[in-house]
């Protein structure tokens, strides 16, 4: 996953408003807020499995762990939804044929929002293929793969890089002890 940051800005006209409309209607339940005056959080994104669109792949939302909503990509892979401030979300992207990748979001926001929109969070998400742990437990990686939460000093939202440093390196040592296990039944 590539580095998560985007803008908080001021409404700048009506396409932002008419954007931020239809990032809500089309995400239908998976839409986490409580009322139609709340700011949400949009997220776009991708997801591949490293080289391919993957289509069809579910997108679950839940809030405080209870599941509030999913969506599925489309053909190209993209998803869009929106999550409300000031709560704990997670998100999680399932395909068959892949290991389960999680993303937590904390929305929180240490401001009054009431006149901001927020830029879409976009998401680039590599799955990645239950074959190439073959002979090896993923249960490690049945955490979050990254925490995304506000950043005062930046001004941003974005991921906890060490988290997610750490997360690189436990896939990474996982890959390596299936390669490991398949060079020796071989």
């Amino acid at each position: 996953m590539t580095p998560v940051l985007f803008r908080i800005s001021r409404p700048r006209g009506p396409h932002v408003a008419v954007f931020l409309l239809s990032v809500l209607w089309s995400t239908g339940s998976a839409t986490a807020q409580s009322g139609p005056d709340d700011v949400v959080l949009p997220i776009t994104g991708r997801i591949t499995d490293g080289e391919n669109k993957l289509e069809g792949c579910e997108v679950i939302t839940y809030r405080d762990n209870e599941r509030v909503g999913s969506i599925t990509t489309d053909k190209s892979g993209k998803f869009a939804l929106g999550l409300a401030l000031n709560r704990s979300f997670s998100i999680e992207f399932r395909k068959a044929g892949f290991v389960p990748k999680r993303v937590q979001i904390d929305t929180h926001f240490p401001k009054a929002a009431d006149d901001l929109m927020f830029e879409p969070l976009v998401m680039d998400i590599g799955m990645l293929a239950e074959a190439k742990y073959n002979g090896v437990s993923t249960d490690e990686l049945d955490f979050p793969f990254a925490r995304i939460r506000y950043d005062e000093r930046a001004g941003v939202f974005s991921q906890d890089p060490e988290w997610t440093m750490g997360m690189q390196r436990t896939n990474g040592a996982l890959l390596l002890m299936a390669g490991r296990v398949e060079k020796r039944e071989r």
